[in-house]
């Protein structure tokens, strides 16, 4: 029985050692801004994270979904999240849905000494608005769809797109699949869009995100990259040169 106890008590030691454990792990704010192509602010969106992975792209513990409300300045800010990658998904009246999927702080731990201080960048997001036509009335519906979970019905949809859909048409798509749950269909589509518009940032920043979901780090980094140059928004290029960074501690431990 003795022996036992040493080798429970050896196994426990162990497991302490061995990884970061719950209460160590630091945690952030994060702030950001949601507005319109054209840079106007938008006010009360719902803004929601939802954590993938947690500490080195692993099993992640603790609380998984945060939501927010952009006030009349389109401003947001959620504290709490914990290292690892987060998807952000915003949503708004007269939208199209928006999503995004980063890292956060991925390797940090308490013993660092940033733990519960706000990040050095601000997620920017610009929402696309739905086109007043058939086909935007198509993806408006979709995107309905998505937020009540009809997930079946959202892929069923989105694998019958018209013949020719531009880039951004697709990209969009895309993101109504990500809300949808269709994280394969939303890959397709994203590569769809950079096939029919090499320069696509929102397609590009698509691509990116689905790299990162499948935690293909050398894949994602290449993507974010490539989405910054597609870009001439500071803030943009802030927080995707912000996730490059982040990707590159975990590509190189």
């Amino acid at each position: 029985m003795a022996k036992v106890r040493r080798a429970l008590l050896a196994a426990t030691i162990a497991c302490i050692l061995g990884a970061p454990a719950a209460a160590q792990q630091a945690s952030f704010r994060v702030k950001g801004r949601v507005v319109s192509e054209r840079g106007a602010a938008i006010a009360d969106a719902d803004v929601r994270t939802e954590a993938l992975y947690g500490y080195g792209a692993g099993t992640f513990a603790g609380q998984r979904t945060f939501t927010a409300r952009t006030n009349a300045k389109g401003e947001w800010s959620i504290g709490g999240l914990q290292p690892g990658i987060w998807l952000f998904e915003v949503i708004a009246p007269g939208y199209l849905p928006e999503t995004v999927v980063l890292p956060i702080r991925i390797l940090t731990t308490v013993s660092m000494g940033t733990s519960g201080q706000g990040l050095t960048w601000d997620l920017l997001l610009k929402l696309v608005s739905e086109p007043d036509d058939a086909s935007g009335r198509f993806l408006s519906d979709l995107a309905d769809f998505a937020r009540a979970g009809k997930g079946e019905e959202v892929r069923l949809a989105l694998e019958r797109l018209p013949a020719d859909p531009g880039a951004e048409y697709l990209a969009s798509a895309g993101r109504i699949a990500m809300v949808a749950g269709e994280m394969t269909l939303a890959r397709s589509l994203f590569v769809r869009a950079l096939e029919r518009d090499a320069s696509s940032y929102r397609a590009a920043l698509g691509v990116a995100s689905m790299f990162l979901l499948q935690r293909d780090f050398d894949s994602a980094s290449r993507a974010f990259d490539a989405a910054r140059a597609r870009t001439h928004d500071k803030n943009e290029q802030r927080f995707l040169s912000a996730a490059l960074g982040d990707l590159a501690t975990i590509r190189y431990r």
